[in-house]
């Protein structure tokens, strides 16, 4: 072999050394230092969990009883390893035409729609969802387009040609028949298409349909039947607005909630205790381990993990409490309605009512009528009719809203329901005693009058602060506001927590407590409404002219003459105009005798809940401790432990006098007996029960009045406090008929003497 030949040798055995080195010296680093590693890396690639739905979370009252619970239902799903990808859409449409044909509602997300001429449209709200401002529906374009690929100014025209192509959809296929295919494949795509991972297309679905399915499954591959839990109320109506709602996750939710626990096609609260207590209803779904190839096609089953159920919540609710008070104010409204008791009262449509502990604050029942059914929202897909009715704007004072809860955030005057109140204040302050006697003079020197002189042009004589409350006399009550003055009764007000709210679990309004200071805040409130800003470019005065009205307002000098005089100069020159705002300036500024004299029998700016009145009411029989209003007794777990236990919680005490108090409840129970303006519907009653009824004007032409009625029992030892009002229920003592048969529930008073149960008849809005 020659030199040169032999040096060609040892180069090329020297690269082929090199090589077996580096070669050696990588499967070393790949086998020995990083085999772990990549052992777990394959592992991860091979193996895969099919989530399992975790059961929510039961939502029962105290004793148990199942308010909101779970049902198995069937799911169509489909498994697209299991179906050629030339045949995919094609699958796809005959499934959907047969969920039509058998009017199966099937999950329908896409936020591009078709108009009556087959033209495509965005709308990014959901189909069980209320009011969107177009700020948040404007995000959820911006954010759906990103994680499409799709240019944030892309048209719907454009984007609907993007979608077409992307999915391979035939131009020859209607646009509403390509729609179909484009819903469940972006449906697909968004969970993540892994040939391996199942994709829900509808729930709920009836037998018929499934059997169909089966009898056709050579016809559509890849798609299943599978079982799955769905949300479930018994007792449909019964405590809709406060048990609330499920519905499909929105971008806003995904801000709030913790990701990693939530599929994107899961259910989440949307309002009530659904909603307030969603960490603790959602449960942690289990999975099927399986093996894949790099296709991502099913190979095997290896193990399966259990998924654990959400913690359960036990309310303070009675059901059978629950159930009393919404019959009995539903046909309380019918009777009203028919004339069948009294004058016919054809508005009363809307009521509520409250049931609570006085020893505790437990709500044992909060009725608001009517409600809706909340298995509408069950599936997460309701009727677009129903969805829209029940979240269309609305008077909701006039027009019944059943989604509105009246007992926690319909603040109305009070009326007579208030006296009590008035009547602490001036037996503590000493501008009366329980002894001394008033003579009802029918009118009183500010010209406001007594309802007895309304009706019958009596008066009631002499009466002591008992018989007036017993006989609601209203000119007691404005000569004791006149002695006080207005200062002292707002000071009692807030003593039962009149300004604050209650503390119960579920969203709430505040009280008006009537007063100059409120009278003051509204009527300059009116006046900044009329500021020119941005969002109204209209307004007829500056932010610099505002201010200088309030200082007009606060110095007090109000005469007509230098008020136009002062506008005038500040370049308020329309006469119209200056007067407008002279009169809104006068009575922020003006607090009359009169003004007192109403705010004493629970009119003028007085408006509180049903909610706020039951505390105030509880407070006082209770003998001055104020708790705080709950609902929520206690969270357990699926083992049986105890995660949350609400306890007891005072906000405040009063020191009544026994005497005082005594007074006070003996005209209560003068208000159910004999003679008190709720004798009649108590007649033959077999308890004692102490009560008060009340009669707020509206003050709007056309209305009928507030009837209201507060009571407790037994009377020598209160347990209970129950409040009811009816609007446009005319008077009171109609009122007192609903608290009379929750408090025959509550006792157990029918005549077989066994417990009566109520049955729900509440008709659900569909």
């Amino acid at each position: 072999m020659s030199e040169a030949l032999k040096k060609r040798f040892y180069v090329l055995a020297s690269i082929i050394g090199i090589l077996l080195l580096l070669l050696v010296s990588r499967l070393v680093y790949l086998q020995l230092i990083k085999g772990d590693y990549y052992r777990e890396i394959s592992i991860k690639q091979a193996i895969r969990l099919i989530p399992i739905d975790a059961p929510r979370g039961e939502i029962v009252d105290r004793y148990g009883v199942k308010l909101a619970t779970n049902r198995p239902s069937f799911s169509v799903d489909i498994l697209k390893g299991e179906v050629v990808d030339s045949h995919l859409n094609e699958t796809i449409l005959k499934l959907i035409h047969l969920l039509e044909k058998n009017n199966v509602k099937y999950k329908d997300d896409l936020p591009l729609y078709l108009n009556d001429k087959g033209e495509p449209y965005f709308n990014f709200k959901n189909p069980d969802e209320g009011d969107v401002s177009p700020e948040t529906l404007k995000e959820r374009e911006k954010a759906w387009k990103k994680a499409n690929n799709i240019n944030e100014s892309a048209t719907a025209k454009e984007t609907w040609d993007i979608l077409m192509k992307k999915f391979k959809i035939s131009k020859d296929l209607s646009p509403q028949d390509a729609r179909k295919i484009m819903v469940v494949r972006q449906l697909m795509e968004e969970q993540g298409y892994n040939q391996y991972q199942p994709v829900e297309i509808a729930v709920d679905v009836d037998q018929k349909t499934v059997a169909e399915i089966e009898e056709r499954h050579l016809e559509l591959p890849g798609v299943m039947i599978n079982i799955k839990p769905i949300r479930y109320y018994p007792y449909g109506t019964l405590l809709s607005q406060t048990l609330g709602y499920i519905g499909r996750i929105t971008p806003e939710d995904l801000k709030k909630l913790d990701i990693k626990k939530y599929k994107l096609t899961d259910l989440v609260g949307h309002s009530g205790i659904e909603a307030l207590y969603e960490e603790y209803l959602h449960g942690k779904d289990g999975g099927q381990q399986v093996v894949v190839d790099n296709y991502g096609r099913l190979i095997k089953n290896l193990s399966t993990v259990p998924p654990v159920p959400g913690d359960t919540v036990f309310l303070t609710i009675d059901k059978n409490i629950q159930e009393a008070a919404e019959e009995a104010l539903i046909n309380t409204m019918q009777k009203l309605r028919e004339g069948k008791l009294g004058k016919p009262r054809p508005n009363a449509k809307i009521g509520a009512a409250v049931v609570v502990d006085i020893h505790s604050g437990k709500i044992l029942a909060l009725a608001s009528v009517p409600g809706f059914d909340p298995n509408i929202f069950a599936t997460g897909s309701p009727p677009k009719d129903v969805v829209n009715e029940l979240f269309r704007e609305r008077d909701a004072t006039v027009d019944p809203s059943p989604i509105f809860n009246y007992a926690t955030q319909g603040a109305v005057p009070p009326g007579s329901t208030f006296k009590m109140i008035v009547a602490l204040a001036a037996l503590e302050t000493g501008v009366t005693t329980v002894d001394e006697k008033y003579l009802d003079p029918g009118v009183y020197i500010t010209g406001q009058t007594n309802w007895l002189w309304n009706e019958y042009g009596r008066t009631q004589g002499w009466v002591n602060v008992s018989d007036a409350i017993k006989y609601s006399t209203d000119t007691y009550f404005y000569e004791m506001g006149r002695r006080m003055g207005i200062d002292k009764i707002v000071e009692y007000a807030k003593k039962f927590g009149l300004d604050q709210k209650t503390g119960i679990e579920l969203p709430e309004a505040k009280g008006i407590i009537a007063s100059p200071q409120y009278k003051r805040e509204f009527y300059l409130a009116l006046i900044r409404s009329m500021v020119k800003s941005e969002r109204n470019p209209d307004g007829p005065i500056t932010e610099e002219q505002y201010n200088k009205i309030v200082e007009i307002v606060d110095k007090g000098d109000l005469s007509d003459y230098n008020t136009f005089l002062k506008l005038e100069k500040m370049g308020i020159k329309d006469p119209k105009l200056q007067r407008k705002l002279w009169e809104m300036m006068y009575y922020a500024r003006h607090w009359s005798l009169a003004d007192t004299c109403s705010a004493a029998i629970g009119q003028g700016d007085n408006q509180f809940t049903p909610l706020e009145i039951a505390s105030y009411i509880s407070t006082l029989v209770n003998g001055g401790i104020r708790y705080r209003l709950h609902l929520v007794d206690k969270i357990v777990d699926a083992e049986g432990n105890i995660v949350k236990k609400t306890e007891p919680e005072i906000l405040g005490k009063i020191d009544i006098p026994k005497k005082y108090l005594d007074a006070i409840k003996l005209g209560m129970k003068g208000v159910t007996e004999r003679g008190g303006t709720a004798s009649a519907a108590f007649d033959g009653f077999p308890m004692t029960v102490g009560g008060k009824t009340g009669t707020a004007e509206v003050g709007i032409k056309g209305r009928d009045n507030y009837a209201w009625f507060v009571g407790f029992a037994p009377y020598d030892n209160p347990q209970i406090v129950v409040v009811t009002v009816i609007y446009q229920g005319g008077g009171g003592s109609y009122a007192a008929y609903v608290a009379r048969d929750i408090f025959d529930a509550y006792f157990g008073l029918s005549k077989s003497g066994e417990r009566e149960t109520f049955n729900l008849v509440n008709t659900p809005l569909r």
